[in-house]
């Protein structure tokens, strides 16, 4: 579990670093380029043309918007991230705060919308089956179960 939490933290570090980075590469290239200099202007064919825009050289150019389009995808990945390990380190936190009756303690998928559940209901241990269409009390749990280390057969 901390093994995993290490490797979030060094994720978002990374993308952070990365991101400062690429926002610093922005800007250095647009501090760069000065559209207004003596050897940035040229001659085109398109100064005679009255549809052409006299407006277009001011804008960013083709390498600033690939990387500002480029920060804005990783922002996203970074907030899909994180909505993702919101929903499944925090969600379920929340789900069993300590003043509810009923808490899920562990889930056991045996197959697709099949599931072993084992509640505690006000202290005592209940297994329950839920399939898509039904759900059974498999059994009630006594202490004595629930304390012993789990023993494996093994299966031929």
């Amino acid at each position: 579990m901390a093994a995993q939490k290490k490797k979030v933290v060094v994720f978002l570090a990374a993308v952070v670093l990365g991101g400062t980075a690429l926002v610093r590469t922005v800007r250095s290239s647009g501090e760069e380029s000065k559209p207004n200099s003596p050897e940035s202007k040229s001659v085109s064919l398109s100064t005679g043309d009255p549809n052409f825009s006299a407006g277009a050289d001011k804008g960013p150019g083709t390498p600033e918007l690939f990387f500002k389009m480029m920060l804005v995808v990783l922002l996203v990945v970074v907030l899909g991230a994180a909505a993702i390990y919101a929903s499944r380190r925090l969600i379920p936190k929340i789900a069993n705060l300590p003043g509810k009756r009923i808490r899920v303690i562990e889930t056991a998928y045996l197959g697709p919308r099949k599931a072993v559940h084992l509640l505690k209901i006000d202290g005592q241990l209940v297994l329950i089956g839920s399939t898509r269409e039904h759900i059974a009390k498999l059994a009630d749990i006594d202490d004595a179960v629930a304390d012993s280390p789990p023993e494996y057969e093994a299966v031929d």
